[in-house]
């Protein structure tokens, strides 16, 4: 932990400053170990040079930080060339960028970004490279409530203006304002509230600060009760044992996407939610019945990591375009951006 990341540090309860007492440096103001000291007693780790601040408040919110510090710890799962080519793309189409270069030069121009629940770093990395820092001022703040911030900053690390932090986005220890940009790619969803998770947020913000995040949309009916049925059945389970338990279910997404069948559905099923078209057979059951993800282009696990993705965490709340407008509104952000597809909403906005 670099002291500078001191100056926006705060006891994450009652704001006020936080003092440092080093066990442990290495040679420069890297803090390797030692203890932050906040207000009413509290005092909090810093072990291999990241503060710890992350207190679960219930065993849902605990469960959850416990299948993604399992899901990035397996990280033959997604660091493949293939699936980090699939995943940039999709990221510049989704925040409205017209190439990568565009991207990196917009998060290379700013000062303080945020990366609110950042897991492994995964969603950064398509961007952040070891000469991201255009001017040579760019901060990058990874935070995490799981054991996969340590994987983020092994992944990391070495890149300059990086730091890591372990932390609960709705009680994050940073001073109001203390970013001009703030990235929540998939994450608010996977609180206790959306909602709230949103807005916490916001107070962190700079006045004309841009905020990007990606939000689940809710799916068609008969695909919502399976995936809260599944989930339900999943979530209660151990990690290792989840991932066990959901093989069947990828192995099935892969047999119906050999079978490269199509269905032509000839009229509106307004009740299911299907559209009248012509679909691929495995498309079809995904989208309107059951998540069984599966992309030729991949490994079985590379796969099975996406359902799992899905089925395991306990909190995985959709919403509807009108929600997160609304909850935009409330916050005084300025939407400018709204991307909309099947799988959920991508949302660039300013605070007012």
């Amino acid at each position: 932990m670099h002291r500078s990341l001191l100056e926006i540090l705060v006891d994450p309860i009652s704001k006020a400053p936080l003092q440092v007492e080093v066990v442990n440096r290495e040679e420069g103001d890297e803090i390797l170990e030692g203890r932050l000291k906040g207000s009413g007693g509290r005092s909090y780790a810093i072990t291999n040079g990241i503060p710890r601040f992350a207190l679960a408040a219930e065993a849902d919110q605990e469960q959850t930080g416990r299948s993604f510090a399992f899901k990035w710890g397996q990280r033959e799962t997604y660091d493949s060339p293939q699936v980090h080519l699939e995943a940039q793309q999709w990221l510049v189409r989704r925040y409205g960028f017209e190439s990568v270069e565009q991207m990196q030069d917009f998060f290379g121009s700013r000062k303080e970004i945020l990366d609110a629940g950042c897991g492994s770093g995964f969603s950064s990395s398509l961007w952040l490279s070891p000469s991201w820092r255009r001017e040579g001022e760019a901060e990058w703040f990874g935070v995490d409530i799981s054991g996969a911030i340590d994987v983020a900053q092994e992944r990391l690390g070495e890149i300059a203006g990086t730091s890591f932090i372990q932390g609960d986005i709705l009680q994050l220890p940073f001073r109001e304002g203390s970013f001009d940009t703030i990235f929540a790619e998939g994450v608010l969803h996977h609180t206790p509230s959306t909602e709230v998770a949103l807005k916490s947020l916001v107070s962190l913000l700079q006045p004309e600060g841009q905020m990007l995040f990606y939000l689940y949309r809710k799916k068609a009916p008969i695909r919502e009760f399976a995936d809260d049925h599944i989930r339900g059945i999943i979530s209660s389970l151990e990690p290792q044992q989840a991932w066990e338990a959901l093989r069947p279910l990828t192995r099935l997404g892969q047999a119906l996407s050999g079978l490269h069948a199509e269905v032509e559905v000839r009229e509106d099923i307004p009740y299911l939610e299907i559209k009248a078209g012509r679909y691929d057979l495995q498309r079809l059951i995904y989208w309107h019945f059951v998540k069984l993800f599966w992309n030729e282009a991949r490994t079985f696990d590379e796969n099975h990591h996406v359902n799992f993705d899905w089925y395991h965490p306990r909190y995985a709340h959709r919403h509807t375009e009108e929600e997160i407008r609304r909850w935009c509104d409330e916050a005084g952000l300025a939407i400018f951006h709204f991307d909309v597809q099947e799988s959920g909403f991508t949302i660039r906005a300013t605070r007012r």
